[in-house]
């Protein structure tokens, strides 16, 4: 193809959406060595974009296997053999986080734990954190959580994403970057301004490139991968004009690096430790049996989830500390619910939510995309259980919202920092057993 991976991003003018896949020899050692990468990890994280459900929901980006656009009533999809596969790696303790660009809910519903997933674009099954907009914002909840992953993973599996610059990308860049220290590096730190330590090597004029592999900035210690070095900042190291400063986030925390798979190219494939070309179904059901894991996943039946239930949290929807006395979560048809504090509407700067949270004075009339919204809090009620798209519906200041089933094994367990909403009224087990 000639054709660019996609129209709302930009990418090199060499990146096209032309496939590839792997022949079968080459495609079985590259299997292996992800077997053994997983193996030898002691932290791995998943980093997933829309590619993966792409065959279910449709996508942005251009593919020769699916076409762009969204199809079918996206929030009934089921997962695909790759969900399954993802989850039964987090079921067995083999991916210890995963990130997820896509909002479908589709991991969750193939047995993956709410604990693990970070839904960093927003999620149609959460109502404290919508579908994020580009001119919106993360959640001030989740984008720590991510940030400490790609600083903290040694290793992570990136699957349907074409890499094209967001800020999840760091997932991806961050891990690789820090397995790239060549052997016969010696790394050295020196001060930049406000006291930041950085970490890096150093490299001769006729062995590098020229340009500096990335841009450390003191002011808020974030790594800019491939930005040019602005020497914005003294450092307490001088280097002469023959050699050039690499810096290197993180070097306490090393890595196996970055694995990538996916149809087509990307720009960071340069600096993968594995690249794998092939559809991700047919990569992940061969990973499976190089683990001595089983290709038949269980079938997740949410009919028997329970609407009233004890959760150890408060009613801010903080998780609590042991002895504290537990909450009930009820979720039966009619119950008044309110969102938690923390929630991320306003940041994401959906239209049709941007009444809920706003600073505007309760009731003052808020008119969006010609339907007209009364601005409140966050207040609402349960309006029924939708077995077929495996959530709770809720009308929350008169919009409707989704909760996915799974939250509520979630909440038991106290897996979760947070719940997205809570009773307005809330009850708690003490004050049952002083009713009996």
């Amino acid at each position: 193809s000639q054709l660019a991976t996609r129209d709302d991003h930009d990418c090199p003018s060499w990146l096209t959406a032309s496939e590839y896949e792997d022949n079968s020899s080459t495609l079985m050692l590259k299997v292996k060595k992800l077997a053994d990468l997983i193996r030898m990890s002691k932290r791995t994280s998943l980093y997933t974009g829309a590619g993966i459900s792409a065959s279910v929901i449709g996508q942005a980006a251009r593919s020769n296997t699916n076409k762009q656009g969204w199809t079918g009533t996206k929030t009934a999809a089921s997962p695909t053999l790759t969900h399954h596969a993802l989850a039964a790696l987090t079921r067995n303790n083999l991916v210890h986080s995963w990130v997820q660009q896509n909002h479908d809910g589709l991991p969750q519903k193939a047995g993956a734990k709410q604990g693990v997933m970070n839904e960093i674009h927003g999620s149609w099954f959460d109502p404290s954190n919508p579908v994020v907009k580009y001119s919106g914002c993360l959640s001030d909840r989740l984008e720590p959580k991510m940030v400490e992953d790609a600083r903290q993973s040694d290793l992570v599996i990136v699957l349907g994403t074409s890499l094209g610059g967001l800020n999840a990308d760091q997932m991806a860049t961050l891990p690789a970057t820090r397995s790239l220290v060549p052997d016969d590096k010696e790394l050295v730190t020196t001060t930049v301004r406000n006291g930041v330590k950085l970490c890096g090597y150093i490299t001769s004029t006729d062995e590098a490139t020229g340009e500096v592999c990335g841009q450390f900035h003191a002011d808020t210690s974030d790594f800019v991968e491939d930005a040019p070095w602005d020497g914005a900042f003294d450092t307490h190291m001088r280097f002469p004009p023959s050699q050039t400063f690499r810096p290197v986030l993180n070097t306490s925390t090393s890595s196996l690096g970055t694995v990538c798979i996916n149809l087509q190219q990307t720009p960071q494939d340069d600096k993968m430790s594995l690249r794998i070309f092939g559809k991700s179904d047919n990569v992940l059901r061969l990973l499976l049996q190089e683990l001595g894991m089983s290709t038949r996943f269980p079938e997740i039946n949410f009919e028997a989830v329970p609407r009233r239930v004890l959760v150890p949290y408060n009613k801010r929807g903080e998780r609590i500390a042991f002895g504290e006395p537990m909450m009930w979560w009820n979720l039966e048809r009619g119950a008044e619910i309110k969102l938690t504090p923390g929630h991320n509407i306003q940041g994401a700067r959906q239209p049709i939510f941007m009444h809920i949270g706003s600073k505007r004075p309760k009731g003052t009339r808020l008119k969006r995309n010609r339907i007209l919204r009364i601005c409140g809090p966050g207040n609402g009620r349960v309006v029924l259980r939708n077995l077929r798209t495996s959530a709770f519906e809720f009308n929350i200041e008169g919009a409707k919202m989704s909760l996915g089933m799974w939250w509520v094994e979630a909440a038991v367990a106290g897996e979760v920092d947070y719940l997205p909403l809570v009773n307005s009224k809330p009850e708690y087990e003490v004050e049952e057993e002083k009713k009996e």
